[in-house]
């Protein structure tokens, strides 16, 4: 019999059979299949893009388990939004008309909605799977669609409750809005309403600079004040028209076809559900409470329980959103199984604003226009068609807006509610804002005594339907719509970070920022406060330090920093920013930790946190910046680019609007032309002499710009004219290149404007010659214009190497970066018109952002998204608003502005560079496969210098033995035999421990194991790692003790896998390779005996070097000859080194350049200082190391010579350094410079070559990739080679300045000026000559050389100081002008530029290619989609751990209920002890500086009540768990900890006895009960999770990076300690000490400031001092600038972004969401380990084999495997079928009180289709676990979830890499084999058992007769078949051992030996012909594997197998004689 239909579709909200992959084809062909297509995406981000998810909102939960019924249904309704992917096409148009006439006349004749549960619900017409990949944009993604009906029903139900399908004025609203130029008017007016409103917002309107700060703005009345209202005023009537236009068609908020009555309903009551569909085919055959057949109309089924309170709150839940629900939606019935095969269609649940669409609906429009206008193809593809690529890779850009048009006509064809659609809910929000703002303004509230903007802000919403302007920008927001959930749980996570942080942070610091420093009164001047922070002042009097004055007047504990005499420490009333900058509330706490998290702006808060607290306060800010920015934002990056790579993967197309782009021609192809079809040679004379002058074209680009770059501001007169004619020349020179071009391609003179460089020359060409015009050239816009000469250095760029493909990567997706760019400029635009309604008018000028215009505000908004010094505009905009009393909502949209466009926008342009480097999904298998097969081929190695150099290989060889000629082939064996012979070490480690190498647990004694710990820290691990398969076999048969006739078999099977896995044949070569070196070497030695001795000196007998070799390792493999070093000395001396090296560190960290001044200023200069001797013993030790080194392994020509190692060559440098630095010091006093000192800090590097982890983790992360890194930055240094020059043509001369701002210009900047800085330099003044100089707002730069500019751009394109340059070169004047500020607003498009294609580009880079460097080093750049989805959910089931809970019930009621409590996760207990939780921190929030006595009670009372009922929870669970099972899950330990400290500590506070310490405390501990939540809420346990999943990697990366802080500290307290102060020091902020070096280099990781100190310690003569002895407290510009910018280099650009690449690499959420991993919630989690608990051993933690079938049949949910689902279990049958009057009459068919009606009823609606698969199914898992598990302990829960997954989660031909398909598809070979054996044999017991059965039958009978059995047997005749199937192989083959079938019940089917033959898989690589991986079609045509059944069942009869050729050619007679004959032995027994 074969299926029906197994190509059918079911849709699934849990992922289908995916077993299909693991059966056959023919038994694909005959039936025995399960269903392989999966639907289980529920993000769509995998490849079901083209179906549709099942499930609706409508169902019942059905969870029967405790562990299962907490999150089914919202999971089911959350995960729904990606049902339906945004870009798809389904079917053809024709089919869609059909389908949808059927649906509309279903519609129409049931539009009362009566009698739905006798109809039956259409089925799709299967659609082709061929069109899935087609665009489909003319239907927005976002709207659950309705048919169109607008032929028969035009509108449909009643809107307003009034308003019916007849209503004239619905009728003529509807047909107002389907005329043609309706939607094309409402865009217009919507371009006239952004028009409006930039004009508008381009008048100036910020108040005067001199605005006092105390007086509020002036009051504004009314509304109508200039003509840009009256316009806006009738624009929104016409808008409120046609909103009201779309309301009366489609309907508010109700469909149409909802009637409002629903509203008037019992939310208690019981409606008539609708049916849910199922999820699967065989779901809805053998789910009792789905299937019509037993509900009937019944909403539930009989067979189901009453309802719980939990599901009764759910029904509460859905009556609540039932009048909410859309009509067509509920019209959805159940099909009625066909005879076909139970094809279903699923019914379809809407979100109205994700990228749903309803099959009701797909092309539901026969004759709509196709959505993208095309640009003409031309015949050849131009340069322009192949750049403007559209979504569609056929089409190219689409009309601006055409999308928008019809997507608004669609809505309304569709009569879609309005505010079920995104965009007319956002056309609601603006019109109805403006309203009210009408209102306001009228009434004069608006702007009054307090200002409400915010109304007339979001009616400037209306015009956010312009970012639709083009496909692309529209395919952007659908893909972050895509990204939108991953996005929000990601966002919710980080803002739960973010909120234990703020509450840390009141705890800690409430108040600080209120103390300062105050001047005391002196010289006629008050008391004065400064802006210094203080936490103490020093007493006039006494001069004893004291505590800062609170504001009771009290002195409190003196902290921080201490005020100088003449100043006090007082605290103020108010915060710093009026009071936003503070932690006194959660709001203020948690916008400070907004601003640390963007690591812009913290320095200088934590530093002012230092000088109120303690010096140790630094610490909270650097944890925030890596937990925070480093670590939990770096999950917006993994997010964006791995979501949207799944796009790009899925739909094959850009997630950025752009298709590929066409494949550019090689150099050597452009000669050709295409005639006829044909390639002809096009090559001419001219084209022949071009290509051989080419090279002259690039040298003159070079000449051009390097000619530019002399420019200098005061340069001569004969200087500018050479700039000028050269210039010319130039010019002239390559128009008449051009010129050449153009003849080069004659005569086909067309094809010169098909290559995009030429047309780029051309234009670069016509601008250059444009400006040489003398008008233009003379005019002050030539420099601007120069852009078109130095844009030819891309010529040079091309021709370096390396450059040009990294180029082609970067700019190649052109469309995609232009979207993108155009997306950004949109999206500031919006929120800068947002902006200046919200705050316009409020701010005073004369700051570079006053919100005054519109570009003002856009720079201001672009700043913010920039993060630099953001948060100045925050408090310029939000401080003013303070007295206005909206500073809280400017805070919220410039922090949620920030967010938004730092942490997603800004990633985007990462996730576009990383989309060029991605591999093609389609070429990716086929790279698998090329790699495969290269990584079995023979590997070229190449020689290494020091081999080459070897003099020995030119030495005449002297050998001590007799060599012995022998044959070449004996070569080999004999060397291997004389490596055994020598006693040479093998390829294992001598010091493995015995245990371990057998797996033994047995502790070790102390010492031992600290030797292994020692030996993991210096060599890593030293273990075998897996397993090869050749070695399972004996492994396995040593560890059973008796012989199993079954473990017999599956010896067999793993010996076969063993010999097919490519591990154990690569172990076997590389041991040969091994082998064959060795012996090699040993042979080269024997001929060179002095080759092997150490400085020709010491052999390898020297007692002397055995003592060395045993103390350290060799370089360069094993020793051949020598001593092996010792487990015990090894690590000794490793740990002395580890030891020597940390010491010297400490002694740097004390003996300081400072300490050192001071020491020698008390004891004069004086030699062998405890220091300096501490510096040579250091020295002495490591030159020891070295010594030991070269006398074991020699020094270079040796077999093991130090230099062979890498990690030796730097150990040495590093030796050398510090011997020089330790003589000199010794030498001469206090070192000879700051160079030898500096040496100190090679010290720290050693760290690295000690520890194994660091060194691994050095050579994967920085040295595999650097070469990528060096080419980045190579071309972020060209890309600002030509703008330097162009800045330098642009600004040089223009940006000075006179520091008095009161002077017109340099004339008049002379003389002296009165300065001060106190009291905003009006007390205490002094004079200051005034000077004519380079700006220095931050730090001093200028444009007036290229090599000042280029340096400062290098500064800001680290996006650090751009603002400074920025407001710079916008208030330039001109040439010997004072600047005035925002005067050249102009200039600011430089540096927007700059930044967006270098801070922004170039940077995100370097993040791009450290995640391409991730991927390659991991191997996930080849991974397909579904590849990568099973690695990552085998991460997240290798996390699982097994529960530990009690194996059984306790039997004591108490305890009972304390278990029950513990183990019922969605209980009344476990929801309490949530609520409390969250209670506690909704507590903690609350928390202020301001004392509130009351409240401050009730906390603390509250806090004890928590405290206590968290210890009750604690008692209880582990009194009902008991404390092994308890203790087991690290979470509780956790609670005890967290408890027990809690209780204790705030029991003490809360009666006033604790101090300091205990206060902190307590704090800490009731902040930790905090991270319960984490524990609780499922979807933070899942970040948090996937997020520790990063840590260990993390923990590497930060410890290698620590190790980089102590090598660059040394060196910066070493160069800079002694410098003076300038600008940006202060107390904490210098280099006097490591810890003050170390938080120093912490900030400038993240950019902050780094380029002001920087030129800060560039100071030198005569700005410093220096003595007449040499010291001095200058700096040094070389060192400055090194250290600096080797610094920013290292730690900003490669090391912030590693942390990036770690985090996207490790990240696993995406994936987990999007594959069969999002199925596997928490509590289907917990309800398999709750059935794991109870089969599996409790001693061993494995579950046995007689266990499987127990434990299956208990699985549920997502691993049920059950052949029978629970519906259909007998005592759910028979409770359905009892009847209630206990009848028993068989002519009605009650038997017993049981009613054999409705058992009838109920098998009649078993699928027996369904069910077969469910068996074939379970036959399969079951055999595969069997040949699994170990014999004698059984399977692990690790390898149990792993094998679910294969046959429940995964398709294995989709996920699996080649490698493991190989040996998958080999046990799957296995496995199917045991099932075809276990049918036949299944079949013949069978026969026999019902043979017994009539015996027994025919006795009974015969011995109620009376009659006696005689002695003569009865003859039974039965049908034997004719002939038996066709055999393709024999599983009883000779040699192998019969395995024969046990008793009982504990297997389902009889077992048999088989026998594998070899892998019949093959492979190609990329090759034309060949391009994909193929398997050969197997040639059995029923089953892989025959059964020749001459082996007896019975275990004690054994008979031989046959053997022999003739034996295959037995008759199938006897074949089925020989089967009934055994099964006739077996029945006499």
């Amino acid at each position: 019999m074969r299926y029906p239909d197994t190509n059918a579709v079911y849709s699934a909200s849990q992922p289908g059979q995916s077993s299909a992959s693991l059966i056959s084809n023919h038994f694909q062909e005959s039936g025995d299949t399960t269903d392989s297509t999966r639907d289980d995406d529920e993000a769509h981000l995998t490849s079901n893009m083209s179906r549709q998810g099942a499930g609706t909102e409508w169902d019942r939960a059905e969870g029967f388990d405790a562990e299962r019924s907490g999150a089914s249904s919202r999971g089911r309704r959350r995960t729904v939004r990606y049902r339906t992917p945004p870009l798809k096409k389904t079917g053809t148009t024709l089919e869609t008309v059909y389908r949808n006439l059927r649906r509309a006349s279903l519609r129409a004749v049931n539009f009362g909605g009566l009698g739905l549960d006798e109809h039956v619900r259409l089925q799709d017409i299967h659609e082709p799977d061929e069109k899935k990949d087609e665009d489909d944009d003319d239907l927005p993604d976002e709207d659950e669609a309705l048919p169109d009906l607008t032929k028969t029903l035009p509108i449909r139900g009643r809107t307003l409750g009034c308003l019916g399908p007849h209503s004239r004025l619905r009728l003529a609203m509807y047909k107002f809005l389907v005329y043609t130029w309706t939607e094309p008017v409402i865009l217009f007016l919507i371009i006239l309403n952004g028009l409006v409103l930039t004009i508008q917002a381009s008048r100036p309107h910020a108040l005067p600079e001199d605005w006092p700060d105390d007086t509020p703005p002036p009051p504004v009345v009314g509304y109508f004040h200039r003509w840009e209202d009256y316009v806006l005023f009738v624009l929104f009537c016409l808008f409120t028209v046609e909103a009201f236009a779309r309301i009366c068609v489609s309907g508010f908020l109700l469909d149409p076809e909802v009637p409002i009555s629903t509203f008037f309903r019992s939310p208690f009551s019981t409606y008539p559900d609708v049916t849910h569909v199922p999820n699967t085919a065989a779901e809805a055959s053998f789910n009792i409470a789905r299937t019509p057949s037993l509900t009937g109309n019944h909403s539930q089924s009989q067979l189901h329980r009453g309802l719980s309170v939990t599901q009764r709150l759910k029904q509460f839940r859905r009556n609540i959103a039932r009048p909410f629900a859309l009509a067509h939606h509920s019209l959805a019935t159940q099909p009625t199984p066909s005879s076909s095969g139970g094809k279903s269609t699923p019914s379809r649940v809407r979100s109205d604003t994700t990228h749903s669409k309803s099959p009701m609906v797909e092309k539901a429009l026969s004759g709509a226009q196709h959505i993208h206008s095309h640009i003409r193809n031309p015949s050849e593809p131009t340069f322009l068609s192949k750049v403007l690529r559209s979504d569609n890779p056929n089409d190219t850009l689409s009309l601006p807006f055409r999308l928008s048009v019809e997507d608004a006509r669609g809505q309304t064809h569709r009569n879609l509610p309005y505010l079920r659609h995104s965009w007319t809910r956002i056309d609601f929000v603006a019109i109805t804002s403006f309203w009210i703002t009408v209102i306001l303004a009228t009434a004069g509230a608006e702007r009054n005594q307090y200002h409400i903007g915010l109304f007339r802000a979001m009616s400037v919403l209306r015009t956010a339907r312009l970012l639709a302007v083009t496909s692309g920008t529209t395919t952007i927001m659908r893909s972050l719509k895509t990204a939108r959930p991953l996005l929000a749980s990601v966002s919710y996570f980080v803002l739960f970070a973010m909120i234990i942080f703020s509450i840390v942070g009141i705890q800690s610091f409430k108040g600080s920022f209120r103390r300062t420093c105050q001047l005391l009164p002196a010289l006629g001047e008050d008391e004065l406060a400064l802006e210094q922070n203080c936490g103490g002042y020093i007493d006039p009097t006494t001069l004893e330090t004291m505590g800062y004055i609170n504001a009771n007047g009290e002195n409190a504990a003196p902290k921080g920093f201490i005020c100088p005499l003449g100043q006090i420490c007082k605290e103020n009333d108010e915060n710093p920013e009026a009071n936003l900058e503070s932690f006194d509330m959660i709001y203020y706490a948690a916008l400070q930790v907004v601003i640390v998290s963007s690591a812009n702006g913290w320095s200088g808060l934590m530093y002012q946190m230092m000088d109120s607290e303690f010096f140790v306060s630094c610490f909270f800010y650097i944890v925030c910046i890596i937990v925070l920015n480093f670590w939990l934002i770096n999950l917006f990056v993994a997010v964006i680019t791995n979501t949207f790579s799944a796009i790009r993967s899925d739909t094959k197309k850009s997630a950025f609007g752009a298709a590929p782009l066409a494949v550019v021609a090689d150099e050597n192809e452009e000669g050709w032309s295409v005639v006829d079809g044909r390639r002809v040679s096009g090559r001419n004379r001219i084209r022949d002499i071009y290509e051989n002058i080419r090279w002259c074209w690039v040298f003159f680009a070079l000449a051009s710009l390097v000619l530019q770059a002399t420019r200098t501001v005061d340069m001569s007169p004969m200087h500018a004219e050479i700039l000028d004619k050269g210039e010319l020349a130039l010019t002239v020179t390559f128009d008449v290149e051009i010129v050449i071009r153009v003849l080069a391609y004659l005569p086909d003179w067309r094809r010169f404007f098909y290559r995009g460089q030429n047309v780029l020359d051309l234009l670069l060409a016509i601008g250059s010659s444009i400006i040489q015009i003398p008008a233009i050239h003379q005019s002050k816009v030539y420099p601007w214009l120069t852009i078109f000469q130095l844009m030819r250095f891309y010529r040079v760029i091309l021709e370096i190497p390396r450059m040009k493909p990294l180029l082609l990567a970067v700019f190649g997706n052109m469309y995609g970066l232009a979207n993108m760019s155009l997306f950004l400029i949109e999206i500031n635009l919006l929120a800068a018109l947002f902006a200046v309604q919200l705050v316009g008018g409020d701010v005073n000028s004369g700051d570079l952002i006053d919100f005054g215009t519109l570009y003002n505000s856009f720079l201001g908004i672009y700043q913010v998204f920039s993060s630099e010094n953001w948060t100045d505009v925050l408090y310029k905009a939000s401080v003013p608003e303070v007295p206005l009393r909206q500073s809280a909502i400017v805070v919220l949209f410039v922090s949620g502005w920030m967010f938004f466009a730092n942490y997603i926008v800004l990633q985007m342009f990462i996730a576009v560079i990383n989309e060029n480097f991605d591999v093609a999904e389609e070429s990716k298998r086929s790279r698998q496969a090329s790699h495969y097969w290269a990584s079995h081929r023979p590997q070229q190695v190449r020689s290494t210098w020091v081999r080459r150099l070897n003099p020995y290989r030119w030495f005449k060889a002297q050998p001590k033995a007799i060599e012995v000629e022998l044959p070449s082939n004996l070569v080999l064996p004999m060397q291997k035999a004389l490596v055994q012979d020598y006693g040479l070490p093998k390829r294992e480690n001598s010091f493995v421990d015995s245990t371990t190498r057998r797996g033994g647990s047995s502790r070790q004694y102390t010492a031992k194991s600290t030797l292994r710990r020692l030996q993991r820290l210096f060599a890593g691990e030293i273990t075998a790692g897996d397993v090869p398969l050749t070695t399972l076999r004996n492994t396995r048969r040593e560890s059973v003790a008796a012989a199993d006739p079954v473990d017999e078999e599956t010896e067999r099977h793993l010996e076969v896998l063993a010999a097919l896995n490519n591990d154990a044949v690569d172990v076997e070569e590389m041991n040969d390779a091994l082998y064959e070196r060795r012996a090699q070497k040993a042979d080269f030695i024997r001929d060179h005996p002095s080759y092997d001795k150490t400085f020709w000196i010491f052999s390898q007998k020297n007692w002397l070097r055995k003592m060395c070799q045993k103390l350290v390792a060799p370089a360069g493999g094993d020793r051949i000859f020598g001593t092996p070093h010792s487990p015990i000395a090894h690590p000794i001396f490793q740990l002395l080194l580890l030891l020597t090296v940390v010491g010297g560190i400490v002694v740097e960290s004390i003996a300081t350049p400072v300490y050192r001044r001071n020491f020698y200023a008390e004891n004069g200069p004086v030699r062998g200082t405890w220091f300096d001797i501490a510096e040579g013993s250091f020295a002495l030790v490591l030159l020891l190391e070295f010594g030991i080194k070269i006398i074991a392994d020699g020094f270079s020509f040796t077999p093991n010579a130090y230099i062979r190692s890498i990690w030796n060559i730097l150990d040495f440098f590093i030796l050398v350094g510090i011997l020089i630095n330790a003589t000199t010091g010794l030498i001469f006093v206090g070192g000879l410079s700051r160079v030898t000192r500096a040496l100190k800090a090679l010290r720290a590097l050693r760290l690295i070559t000690l520890i194994e982890k660091m060194r691994s983790t050095f050579e994967s992360l920085i040295i595999s990739g650097i070469a990528r890194i060096l080419d980045a930055a190579l071309l972020a240094i060209l890309y600002m080679i030509p703008y330097a020059v162009w800045g330098l043509n642009i600004f040089a001369g223009v940006t000075n300045q006179c520091n008095d701002t009161s002077v017109s210009g340099n004339n008049d900047c002379v003389n002296e000026y009165s300065s001060g800085f106190v009291n905003d330099g009006n007390s205490f003044t002094y004079l200051v000559p005034r000077v004519w100089d380079n700006p220095a707002p931050s730090t001093q730069f200028s444009f007036d050389t290229f090599r000042q500019s280029l340096l400062i751009l290098f500064e800001i394109v680290s996006l650090e100081g751009w603002i400074d340059v920025l407001g710079v070169a916008t208030s330039v004047t001109g040439e010997g002008q004072q600047p005035q500020t925002n005067a050249s607003v102009g200039n600011s498009i430089f540096f927007l530029i700059y930044n967006l294609l270098g801070g922004v580009v170039i940077f995100t880079l370097f993040v791009s290619i450290i995640i391409g460097n991730f991927t390659s080093k991991t191997g996930s750049a080849l991974l397909t989609q579904a590849q990568r989805e099973w690695i990552d959910l085998q991460k997240l089931i290798k996390r699982q751990r097994p529960s530990k809970r009690p194996k059984t019930r306790p039997t004591w009621a108490i305890r009972q209920w304390c278990y029950d409590r513990a183990v019922h996760k969605h209980g009344w207990w476990h929801r309490m002890m949530t609520v409390l939780y969250t209670l506690h921190v909704i507590a903690l929030m609350t928390q202020t500086f301001t004392p509130q006595h009351l409240l401050d009670e009730i906390r603390s009372d509250f806090f004890i009540f928590v405290t206590v009922i968290y210890v009750v929870d604690i008692i209880v669970r582990m009194f009902g768990l008991g404390w092994t099972s308890y203790s087991a899950n690290g979470w509780n330990i956790f609670d005890i900890i967290v408890a027990g400290g809690s209780l204790f500590t705030t029991l003490i506070v809360r009666f006033n006895t604790g101090g300091f310490v205990i206060q902190q405390l307590q704090k800490l501990f009731i902040t930790c009960i905090a991270f319960k939540l984490v524990q609780r809420v499922n979807s933070l346990n899942k970040l948090f999770k996937t997020a520790v999943g990063s840590l260990p990697v993390i923990l590497s990366l930060l410890g290698l990076w620590v190790i980089l802080f102590l090598f660059f500290a040394i060196l910066y307290v070493e160069v800079f300690s002694l410098t003076k102060w300038n600008t940006g020091e202060g107390r904490n902020s210098n280099y006097s000490s490591m810890a003050k070096a170390l938080v120093m280099l912490a900030f400038m990781t993240t950019g902050e400031g780094w380029n002001e100190y920087m030129h800060d310690f560039a100071l030198v003569y005569p700005r410093c001092t220096v003595t007449p002895s040499g010291d001095t407290d200058c700096g040094s510009v070389y060192w400055s600038f090194t250290l600096f910018i080797a610094w920013n280099l290292l730690s900003m650009y490669i090391f912030a972004n590693l942390f990036t690449g770690v985090v996207v690499e490790s990240f696993y959420y995406v994936f987990q969401m999007s594959s069969g991993a999002k199925s596997i919630t928490r509590e289907e989690m917990r309800a398999f380990k709750k059935v794991w608990a109870e089969f599996a051993n409790p001693k061993t933690g494995y579950l046995e084999r007689t266990n499987f079938v127990r434990f299956f049949g208990k699985l549920s949910g997502i691993f049920e495997v059950r052949i029978y689902p629970a519906e259909y279990s007998v005592h759910r049958i028979m409770a359905f079928s009892k009847d209630p009057q206990n009848r028993s009459s068989w002519s009605e068919k009650f038997v017993e009180g049981y009613d054999f009606n409705k058992v009838d009823v109920i098998l009649s609606g078993v699928d027996r289709v369904a069910i077969k698969r469910r068996k074939n199914l379970y036959n399969r898992l079951y055999h595969e676990a069997r040949i699994s598990h170990e014999p004698g302990k059984g399977i692990s829960f690790t390898n149990m979830l792993l094998l679910l997954a294969h046959h429940k989660l995964i398709v294995d031909k989709e996920a699996l890499v080649l490698k493991d398909l190989v040996v998958r598809t080999e046990t799957n070979k296995l496995v199917t084999d045991l099932v075809d054996f276990d049918r036949v044999q299944s079949l013949l017991l069978m026969i026999l058992y019902r043979r017994r059965y009539v015996a027994q039958r025919e006795q009974a009978r015969m011995q109620e007769m009376g009659m006696t059995q005689t002695a003569i047997p009865a003859i039974v005749v039965d049908d034997f078949p004719a002939t038996p199937p066709m055999i393709t192989r024999d599983i009883t083959s000779p040699g192998q051992t019969p395995i024969y079938r046990f008793g009982g019940g504990d297997t389902p089917s009889a077992i048999s030996p088989s026998i594998l033959q070899s892998p019949d898989v093959s492979f190609s690589a990329d090759t034309p012909s060949r391009p994909m991986l193929q398997r050969r079609q197997r040639t059995s045509d029923i089953s892989m594997l025959s059964i020749d059944m001459s082996s007896r069942l019975d275990g004690s009869m054994v008979r031989d197998t046959r053997s022999g050729d003739e034996d295959d050619e037995t008759s199938p007679n006897l074949m089925w004689d020989d089967m009934m004959l055994e099964a006739a032995e077996e029945d006499k027994e």
